[in-house]
């Protein structure tokens, strides 16, 4: 899975949900590109910080970033992270049938 700006954003204000039952309104997400591998930069606001890094250490093994710096992730790392509440939520990833007719599926049921 590719990560984007927008998935990061989600899967961090999920995580944020999860660990401290509120969601923030805002969690900016740049990509800084220095090589060609891009790099996510999240600034997670200070209210959600603490359990949203113990959430990341504790399933993932990320430390914390030091002196207030936002949290740095390569894109193997975000990918990680947005995988992670994908399956938290149970939210799985479906394929699509190439036609319509290889499967009847009733909605009503």
């Amino acid at each position: 899975m590719t990560p984007t700006t927008v998935s990061v954003r989600l899967a961090i204000k999920k995580i944020a949900e999860i660990t401290c039952g509120v969601r923030p309104k805002a969690v900016p997400v740049a990509i800084a590109v220095y090589s060609t591998d891009p790099v996510f930069v999240v600034s997670i606001p200070f209210e959600y910080k603490v359990e949203v890094y113990s959430y990341l250490a504790e399933h993932l093994g990320y430390g914390h970033p030091m002196n207030g710096k936002p949290l740095t992730l390569t894109r193997a790392e975000a990918s990680a992270i947005v995988e992670l509440v994908l399956k938290q939520t149970g939210i799985a990833q479906r394929s699509i049938p190439n036609s319509s007719d290889e499967h009847d599926v009733n909605f009503s049921e």
